[in-house]
């Protein structure tokens, strides 16, 4: 008992701390080492000195003279841009202006054969067929339509042709009969010619074509064509059965185009006194 009131628990501590460093602290090394220079492992840094300016040589002749061949080339070039440019826009213009001048013409004749429909005139002409007296006669208006058709819109989707159609008719038919081949022919030709027919055939025992007798309507299917030929800068107009059975061709420049010309071709539809072959160039 009277050690245990005697311990020192200080003292004690400090003893046992000074046995742990002792046996398990960090040993000092006895190795030498020879001395290092302090400036040993960062070597002197060099400083580059700035470079002096090229000393000035003979100048070099320069690759190309102002004015020289390809400079013209150049020029050339450029022209030949600008003449296709300016080339380029000239017939774009003058596409325009034909798409215009059609579009014109199809509203025109969409509203003549509007008022024609209604009013269904008398057409003041004779059509004759072959070679035969008996023309088609006492005709009038019966129905008429206008139609366009457009470029595709790659091509720039102007207008190139207007149609016009109408139907003439009369009061009665005619007969007319062939034999052996002429039958065919003339079966071609009315289909050819638009008209409005029936056909009563006769056949021998071999089944051979022998007669023909044909019942041809008093009616006349006109036909009018108006397309643009861009490479000429024209429009041609064809037509079936306009003034006579038959086909016919002709060409007007763009500027005939307008108020005047179309009246002059109105009245030739009718029939009437006109001046529409003075539009015509050719």
């Amino acid at each position: 008992m009277a050690d245990i009131a005697a311990f020192d628990i200080e003292s004690a501590r400090q003893r046992v701390q000074a046995l742990d460093a002792r046996h398990s602290g960090l040993r000092v090394s006895s190795t030498l080492f020879p001395d290092v220079p302090a400036d040993a492992a960062f070597p002197p840094v060099r400083v580059a000195e700035a470079p002096s300016a090229p000393q000035p040589g003979p100048q070099a002749a320069p690759l190309r003279a102002q004015g020289g061949l390809l400079d013209q080339l150049k020029g050339e070039v450029v022209s030949r841009q600008q003449e296709a440019s300016d080339a380029s826009r000239q017939v774009d213009a003058e596409r325009e202006d034909l798409d215009r001048r059609l579009r014109g013409l199809f509203e025109y004749f969409h509203d003549l054969t509007t008022q024609l429909n209604y009013l269904k005139p008398a057409v003041a002409r004779s059509y004759f067929f072959l070679d035969s007296d008996d023309a088609f006669r006492n005709l009038a208006w019966l129905e008429g339509f206008s139609d366009f058709r457009t470029q595709a819109e790659r091509e720039g989707g102007h207008i190139e042709r207007v149609t016009l159609g109408y139907t003439l008719k009369g009061p009665g038919a005619r007969n007319l009969e062939r034999l052996g081949s002429g039958v065919e022919r003339l079966r071609q030709l009315l289909f050819d010619l638009g008209l409005k027919f029936e056909c009563r055939e006769r056949r021998n025992r071999q089944r051979e074509l022998e007669h023909g007798a044909f019942t041809v309507a008093d009616e006349i299917s006109v036909l009018v064509v108006w397309r643009v030929d861009f490479d000429n800068h024209v429009i041609v107009m064809e037509s079936r059965n306009l003034e006579r059975l038959g086909y016919a061709s002709c060409t007007l420049s763009p500027e005939s185009i307008g108020a005047a010309m179309l009246d002059e071709f109105g009245r030739l539809m009718l029939g009437r006194e006109n001046r529409f072959r003075s539009f015509v160039t050719r």
